[in-house]
């Protein structure tokens, strides 16, 4: 083996220093072990770049997985918005048709109950549902016309279809008699009050509303009725 160049060999021997030979052969293992240190610490090196580049790749991944997610979880909560939407228009819907085919204001249950609560010598004109409220106008014929008048006002609040103690009167007027024409047979035309009745219609649960419909002998009603009760459209 050729020995390495050394251009201080003759310095090193006046100062006395070994040669550099030997300070090679000396240093090996030094060297070797700062090599094999240095081979650790790259290693190392390398492998927490790779444990990082790794936990890198992992937390992307989790966070698309979480972004898809959270774009999922957005469409549910929207379709279960407008499910609930379209869910509470159509029991609105039904509630109001519910309404509508059960109500006594249209039936002839409340005809029925407004032939029982008239007295004699009463003439009704006209019965106008407007809004919640039932409005009766009509006359009062003499003899007493305006008691005939209080007698209904108050068989009307007794009227399980009415609230009581809601019916008010809110027009009250005399009507003079048309004079008799020559000739007429028969009794002469009295005197007239004319009036305007308006009361709020009661709300009534579903066995009393059954009950009442049987009472007035509305039947078809009462059958309704209980059809809706069977499919639970009411309680």
């Amino acid at each position: 083996m050729k020995a390495p160049l050394d251009l201080l060999r003759e310095r090193r021997k006046e100062l006395g220093q070994e040669s550099m030979v030997s300070a090679l052969l000396d240093r090996r293992p030094l060297f070797l072990r700062g090599a094999l240190i240095g081979a650790v610490v790259l290693g190392v090196s390398v492998a927490c770049t790779a444990l990082v580049f790794l936990r890198y790749e992992y937390v992307k991944n989790q966070t698309a997985q979480l972004t898809r997610f959270e774009a999922e979880s957005t469409q549910l909560q929207t379709d279960m918005a407008a499910s609930r939407a379209k869910l509470d228009q159509l029991t609105a819907t039904n509630r109001s048709l519910t309404e509508g085919l059960t109500t006594l204001r249209t039936s002839s249950a409340l005809l029925a109950e407004l032939q029982l609560r008239t007295p004699e010598r009463i003439q009704l004109q006209s019965a106008a549902v407007q809004g919640q409220n039932l409005v009766l106008k009509g006359q009062a014929l003499d003899p007493e016309a305006f008691a005939r008048i209080n007698a209904l006002q108050l068989e009307l609040g007794r009227s399980p279809l009415m609230q009581s103690k809601g019916v008010t009167l809110i027009k009250l007027e005399r009507v003079p008699a048309a004079p008799p024409v020559p000739g007429q047979t028969g009794p002469v035309a009295s005197d007239a009050v004319s009036f305007e009745l308006a009361g709020p219609f009661a709300t009534l649960p579903p066995a009393r509303q059954l009950a009442v419909m049987r009472q007035l002998g509305s039947e078809g009603m009462a059958r309704r009725l209980q059809l809706l009760q069977a499919e639970g459209l009411i309680p």
